[in-house]
């Protein structure tokens, strides 16, 4: 059902009775397993997993559902007040290609945004202790 206006333009409609609600997935999950001491070498690997996506309030397209992996690694270390941690991080580690956001109900149907693929990430950070 429609609510229009006096040029019948549609103002509001409610989505059908039964159908999901579009943009959000019905189930998400998230996993990570890590081993990180106080110093020395560390490193964790994480899974997400998202159920598809409905992209319009009649429920006739949907972006799949799919699963994530990302990894890290770093060593850390003390030097008398001084800290040092040298890290890095490769997130979509399969190079999986998926839609990562939707647009929902858009008029042309370009409903799908690529998510991005294998990326990585490294860093130092030190802390001075006073």
């Amino acid at each position: 059902p429609e609510k229009l206006d006096q040029d019948n333009k549609v103002l509001a409609s409610a989505i059908p009775t039964g159908n999901a609600i579009p943009g959000i997935a019905k189930n998400q999950a998230y996993a990570s397993l890590a081993w990180q001491p106080s110093h020395g070498l560390y490193g964790g690997v994480d899974v997400q997993y998202m159920d598809k996506v409905y992209v319009n309030d009649t429920n006739s397209d949907a972006a799949p559902s799919y699963s994530v992996t990302s990894a890290n690694v770093g060593y850390a270390w003390v030097m008398g007040d001084w800290k040092v941690n040298s890290f890095a991080r490769v997130d979509n580690l399969f190079d999986k290609k998926y839609a990562g956001s939707v647009i929902v109900n858009d008029g042309n149907s370009r409903y799908f945004e690529p998510a991005d693929g294998r990326n990585w990430s490294a860093g130092l950070r030190v802390i001075k202790q006073f």
